[in-house]
């Protein structure tokens, strides 16, 4: 399998390491604590919420001054039901949601249709969106991206078997049918299922080196090793059409 590089140059500076993709390490950066908060709507698919939750909570076991604090989002903050039926607990509502670093929006039952009509939940995308450092979608979470706008020019994937209607309805984003995961400038989209663990190892790599990344894989058990995954990585430039 193939991995295409686009243009990957820009220096990064995040989380506990700055590192130029390609390139020779640079000085670590101050540690932080990033927020990445689940958006979730009622049937959201247990593997695209479970999957990249665990590996972006496991980063705590490296370092606990520096690491990736989960939180999960809701209309209302009330408790909700999986489309698998795993009845689970929000951490904050829409009004008192804090600032997210990572904003992450798994695929529900409603996500190519009822997420779509709900206004409420695209107002907060949109409010979001562009607060955010990095936003990251699983599966068909792809879909309300999309609808904000935010795709619009850029390069994406989805399910698989949802891409052609999501190329039909976004004729404004370039849709790849041959990556499992496309990094587009800070926007992570993913084709969702088992493989909803591997944008957010990228992302975790991407953040922290390597070797975080490898010895999270090993806690997990995951055999991760992001050049055998087909995907796509496209580097804009600060103000390269970024929103």
């Amino acid at each position: 399998m193939i991995t295409r590089l686009v243009s990957i140059t820009a220096a990064v500076l995040c989380g506990s390491t700055a590192f130029l993709l390609g390139g020779p390490a640079a000085e670590p950066a101050a540690a932080e604590t990033l927020v990445a908060g689940f958006v979730c709507t009622e049937g959201v698919f247990n593997t695209e919420l479970a999957a990249p939750w665990d590996v972006l909570q496991h980063t705590r076991y490296r370092d606990p001054n520096d690491f990736i604090r989960t939180i999960l989002i809701t209309a209302d903050g009330e408790p909700f039901t999986s489309a698998e039926g795993l009845r689970i607990a929000a951490d904050h509502g829409f009004e008192d949601a804090p600032d997210l670093d990572i904003l992450v929006i798994p695929s529900s039952e409603g996500s190519m249709e009822r997420d779509l009509q709900d206004e409420r939940f695209l107002d907060f995308l949109r409010a979001r969106i562009p607060r955010a450092r990095w936003v990251m979608t699983l599966c068909d979470g792809a879909f309300p991206l999309a609808a904000t706008g935010f795709l619009d020019g850029r390069v994406a994937t989805t399910f698989p078997g949802d891409r052609k209607r999501f190329a039909a309805m976004f004729p404004n984003v370039e849709v790849r049918f041959d990556c499992r995961f496309v990094v587009d400038g800070r926007f992570i989209t993913s084709v969702g299922g088992a493989p909803s663990y591997e944008p957010a190892f990228w992302l975790v790599e991407h953040l922290y080196g390597p070797e975080h990344a490898r010895r999270t894989a090993q806690g997990l058990v995951f055999d991760w090793d992001g050049e055998k995954i087909p995907h796509e990585v496209i580097d804009r430039p600060p103000g390269g059409g970024d929103q």
